[in-house]
């Protein structure tokens, strides 16, 4: 059997779908293209019979053929003919890769009859459903584990730390267990009528799992990371659910709020969420300022930070107080006693009400998945897989520290499971208003 190895290589990725599904398939795309480099065969039209000729050449010209999987690409007979022919090809070419992403609606499953004639072609191929994957980021990063895609050095530094798995399952964890935290306090403030910003926004997961459940009459999400905005976008955009990318101390934040409350006929926001956010703020107080300004009068402030001053760890223990030091090396990590500044930020914002809701959170009556998610939040030692100049401000203490800490890790750990060890992590929660 040939391999690739002979075949003039134009392409990483040949991309098959349906028209139909172009909105979502451009997103993955772009991605794809723009922030990893790859090259893709990606024609924003049905393949109709004048564009054989490029069509078959850009198949064998691949090193990959993803097909995007719906019920309109299903049967459609452009993308059949392409599936077939890709199949034949890596009958062929031994190191030729078929990925199927299926991304069916939510009331179809890939065993429905809609699927039979595509399934007849794709077989047992692995498959990676859409609808599983946490976020579009993690998605492309398994489209390319699955076809041995190598990012090069430069993205994959960029891109290691915020969505490789660990990082993943770590921002998954903070997110559920800070719900629970605050959720007392959240819950009773929507309404159905509610306009709700979520400030420091990321892709979203937090302030949706947040509003899961209730009615509300909108959401606005900002921040400043544009990949961020778009991977909110389309995980939970709709007309109901808008993100946008802007900075708060920039001057465009007084064209975003304004055009989105005239839009939504309001005069301020219910409800203003800010969660793990004034620790990287540089002008806290100007930044609170300009919030206070799109609050109703009888609106909240919800603020969620850390602090890491009152951090416990009983019994007490050089890996802990390492573990403490290396998080506050991190550029990434911002001011780690910011929390406790908060109240004299407020005040010289303008704020009136104030209200420290809650703080601290433990392991004490978690169930083993939420010690372990708690665990995970703060100790895993892969949380510094990338340990470089561009993120730590002393690296060669931060090395010495970490070989030490890896090398404690599983005793340490250990004991944790086996409920020996108290730990306390200094989240607080505000509550707000004018």
């Amino acid at each position: 059997m040939d391999s690739n190895k002979d075949i003039e290589i134009k392409y990483d990725f040949f991309i098959s779908f349906s028209n139909k599904d172009v909105e979502l398939v451009s997103k993955i795309v772009n991605i794809i293209q723009n922030i990893y480099n790859a090259k893709c065969w990606f024609q924003i039209k049905d393949s109709k019979a004048e564009f054989v000729d490029a069509i078959i050449e850009g198949i064998e010209n691949a090193k990959a053929f993803i097909v995007f999987v719906s019920p309109d690409s299903a049967n459609s007979y452009y993308v059949l003919n392409e599936v077939s022919h890709a199949m034949e090809w890596k009958q062929e070419h031994e190191d030729y890769k078929v990925l199927p992403i299926v991304i069916s609606p939510e009331n179809v499953t890939y065993s429905d009859p809609v699927y039979k004639r595509i399934r007849f072609y794709l077989g047992r191929l692995n498959m990676i459903f859409l609808n599983e994957m946490p976020s579009i980021e993690e998605a492309v990063l398994k489209i390319f584990e699955q076809t041995g895609y190598k990012i090069d050095d430069e993205k994959l530094s960029a891109s290691l730390y915020r969505v490789r798995d660990v990082e993943a399952k770590r921002l998954k964890a903070q997110n559920d267990i800070l719900r629970d935290f605050s959720k007392e306090f959240f819950d009773p403030a929507i309404k159905s009528d509610s306009l709700i910003l979520d400030v420091g926004c990321a892709s979203g997961n937090f302030i949706i799992s947040n509003l899961q459940g209730h009615l509300y009459k909108g959401l606005l999400g900002i921040d400043i990371n544009a990949e961020l905005i778009e991977s909110a976008t389309w995980s939970y955009g709709s007309e109901k659910n808008v993100f946008v990318c802007c900075d708060v101390l920039s001057d465009n934040i007084d064209v975003v709020l304004p055009d989105y409350l005239e839009k939504n006929q309001s005069f301020g926001f219910d409800i203003i969420h800010i969660s793990a956010v004034l620790l990287h703020v540089k002008e806290p107080v100007k930044f609170l300022q300009i919030l206070k300004r799109y609050l109703k009068k009888d609106g909240h402030l919800f603020i969620h930070d850390a602090d890491d001053g009152i951090n416990i760890a009983y019994p007490n223990s050089g890996f802990f107080d390492m573990a403490f030091k290396i998080w506050n090396n991190s550029k990434e990590s911002g001011d780690r006693h910011c929390a406790r500044k908060i109240p004299s930020y407020l005040k010289k914002a303008g704020y009136q009400k104030i209200r420290l809701a809650k703080c601290g959170i433990s392991n004490l009556d978690m169930n083993d998945e939420q010690r372990a998610a708690l665990w995970d939040m703060y100790f895993n030692y892969h949380l510094w897989v990338v340990v470089n100049e561009d993120m730590f401000y002393h690296i060669d203490e931060t090395n010495k520290m970490l070989a030490e800490y890896t090398s404690l890790y599983e005793e340490y750990k250990k004991q944790y499971d086996n409920g020996d060890i108290f730990i306390q992590l200094g989240t607080y929660y505000y509550i707000v208003q004018k």
